[in-house]
């Protein structure tokens, strides 16, 4: 009798720890026969008696529940749940109940928080997963099913603002609400909208707040990752997942009003068939996955400027890639050599006329294959002591300018001597030994394979830079997944990317950049397992172009630091260290119920902020922790309170400071 009441204890005690699995769809358009057909018939085969509930806040859907059925589910429906007060529905509470299966359709995730969070629907999902049932989400969706949960209840957060502003960006989460994929802050549409920069910026926001690391899980559109009850995760669709994880190497500096600044942060991108164990981070490739040993890099003797705007106003700026050039010529009579097709004049034209506007020699080199062996364009070349290329087309360029041709050897001969070279705009990409080219061509380049790799003069070896990174939303996702596919097949040690705006010089192997947007630098040369997307859109002849890295370091690399691109272990130099402590004014103030308290650290430091109400009776500590150095921030919420003043007083060693905000209701 007493085995029997044993063996019912274990018996409860494993139902009560019983979880299900979660699917997490990075965004995308659903079809019959396509993408989307893996995945979701991974979430019916995880739903025990395969009844798929497709839930929503707004709408109803009249493809999914077919769909599901079609892939499987004995059952499938909508329901529709628009409020708090619908969410407190016992009636809803018990449909759900009826289900296995959990699908959210996307949309905002803020709407899914502010109506759901704390009602018996989210008990009820909660329940469903509990009992090993499978809940799943798509865009929005699969947002708030992480643990971490960017709630984009200020605003969505653009990649490029996240990296220029992070603490000013809108940047906001919430971590009490479904939250079954434990340890991860998942993020979609991520190559679509070149969500790299956001999801950085995001971990640090999230370390300054909480003191602890999150992974990064960046989920494309077209793409998914189920996770089953053991933690491990398994990527279907088309596209790529990414992971990014801090490791006791990694650093990084949020400033008030400052670009991010991030350094040796573990980057891993996964591709169809490879599985990640969450709480191990063990990743497991598939057999289709191949070996990787990427090419040295090799220290350049001269300064080379890699500009990533298309705009002349960057270019020609005070701080713009040309004065720069001109910073680095050794005498105000020396002249400047302009590379150009004669094709693409214009812009070469714009630049030849400021350079003389400000009394710098110049000379239009178009280049042809009538002079690719001209011994007056050769002595051209060699007179120039400076050279910017711009509007050269990749598909002829590197032909053009082959070392043994009169015109190449001359340029080679030059740029050995020391003369610094611009590359401006899609020109950048010439400077490496290859890149993606055609990333212009169709915004769907890179989904549907038209992207080409293009031979560059080989400059600067061992990278793949791409240019012009935000400057146009058609082209985000080609220029990102166009950078990794070209890294990856040029077996390159380093890939660029530049925002407009921006520029970069590489001096021996010293990179430092310039301009509103941090470039991101990927570090693949101890990365030995890559592989590419198989998945091929209907119709089209060849496969997705991106590629699955395993290994990798990312550096968010800003104005004022610095990256030596050969060191065995990198160190970034990161600029506008805090040497004060310092507290800043509360924003915003008046506030109504939240506001957000800013403070610097010079070093590392134990830090008290607790708040007082006009009587001098304590309200509440916000902190009571350790700090590293840096800008930080805390929220503060005054629901429940009444109006009017308040104090919050920072206590750091012998350091005291205070701040007065005004509850306004």
């Amino acid at each position: 009798m007493m085995l029997k009441i044993f063996y019912s204890i274990i018996a409860v005690s494993i139902l009560g720890m019983a979880q299900g699995s979660v699917l997490l769809v990075g965004g995308g358009g659903e079809d019959y026969n396509d993408w989307s057909d893996a995945p979701y018939r991974w979430l019916v085969d995880h739903a025990p008696n395969k009844k798929v509930l497709v839930m929503h806040y707004s709408t109803t859907s009249t493809f999914m529940p077919p769909y599901f059925i079609s892939l499987g589910a004995v059952s499938s429906t909508n329901l529709v749940i628009s409020s708090v007060a619908v969410a407190n529905d016992s009636a809803n509470y018990r449909t759900i109940l009826e289900y296995d299966g959990i699908f959210l359709r996307g949309g905002d995730q803020w709407q899914y928080v502010n109506r759901w969070k704390g009602t018996l629907v989210e008990k009820a999902i909660k329940e469903v997963f509990q009992r090993g049932g499978v809940v799943g989400g798509t865009s929005a969706g699969e947002a708030v099913l992480s643990q971490v949960i960017f709630d984009a209840r200020v605003t969505s957060t653009s990649p490029q603002s996240a990296l220029r502003n992070p603490l000013s960006s809108g940047i906001t989460f919430t971590e009490d609400f479904l939250g079954f994929v434990p340890g991860i802050l998942a993020d979609t549409h991520f190559f679509e909208r070149g969500r790299l920069g956001r999801l950085l910026a995001m971990l640090a926001v999230y370390k300054t707040q909480q003191g602890k690391d999150i992974i990064g899980v960046g989920v494309d559109y077209n793409t998914a990752m189920g996770v089953t009850a053991d933690g491990v995760g398994e990527v279907m669709g088309s596209g790529t997942v990414t992971l990014l994880r801090f490791t006791p190497n990694s650093s990084y500096v949020l400033e008030t009003a400052k670009p991010l600044s991030m350094a040796n942060v573990r980057f891993d991108q996964l591709t169809n068939g490879f599985k990640f164990n969450i709480s191990t981070g063990d990743i497991i490739p598939p057999p289709t996955a191949l070996s990787f040993f990427p090419q040295s890099i090799v220290s350049v003797p001269n300064t080379i400027l890699l500009d990533g705007s298309s705009r002349l106003s960057d270019w020609f700026g005070v701080n713009g890639s040309l004065k720069r050039l001109q910073s680095l010529l050794s005498a105000s009579t020396d002249t400047v050599g302009l590379f150009s097709s004669f094709v693409n004049q214009q812009n070469a034209r714009s630049v030849d006329s400021c350079l003389q506007a400000w009394n710098i020699g110049s000379r239009l080199l178009f280049i042809n294959e009538a002079r690719r062996n001209d011994p007056e364009f050769a002595a051209a070349i060699q007179g120039c002591k400076g050279f910017v290329f711009i509007g050269n087309s990749p598909d002829s360029a590197s032909r053009l300018f082959d070392a043994t041709t009169l015109s190449g050897n001359a340029l080679r001969s030059k740029l050995t001597d020391g003369t610094p070279a611009l590359f401006i705009s899609n020109d950048a990409i010439l400077s490496a030994d290859t890149g993606a080219g055609r990333l212009e061509f169709h915004i769907y380049g890179a989904y549907y394979g038209y992207l080409v790799i293009a031979k560059g003069l080989g400059i600067l070896p061992g990278m793949s830079i791409v240019p012009r990174l935000y400057e146009n939303s058609d082209y985000i996702d080609n220029r990102a997944s166009g950078m990794f596919w070209s890294l990856a097949k040029g077996r390159a040690s380093y890939g660029l990317l530049i925002d407009v705006a921006s520029h970069v010089s590489i001096t021996n192997s010293t990179l430092k950049p310039y301009g509103s947007t941090p470039v991101m630098v990927v570090d693949a040369r101890e990365v030995r397992i890559v592989d590419f997307p198989a998945w091929k859109d209907p119709g089209k002849a060849n496969p997705r172009q991106n590629a699955a890295l395993i290994g990798a370091k990312i550096h968010v690399i800003r104005q004022g630091d610095s990256l030596d691109l050969a060191s065995i272990v990198q160190s970034v130099k990161h600029s506008n260290t805090p040497e004060t402590f310092r507290l800043f004014p509360n924003y915003p103030n008046p506030f109504n119920p939240k506001t957000t308290i800013f403070f610097r650290l010079p070093s590392s430091e134990f830090v008290n902020i607790t708040v007082y109400d006009v009587l001098g009776k304590r309200v509440t500590t916000l902190v009571n922790a350790m700090f590293s150095h840096g800008d930080h921030f805390v929220e503060f919420s005054a629901d429940g309170l009444s109006s009017g003043p308040f104090f919050y007083v920072m206590r750091s060693g012998s350091v005291i400071q205070t701040g007065k905000m005004i509850l306004s209701k």
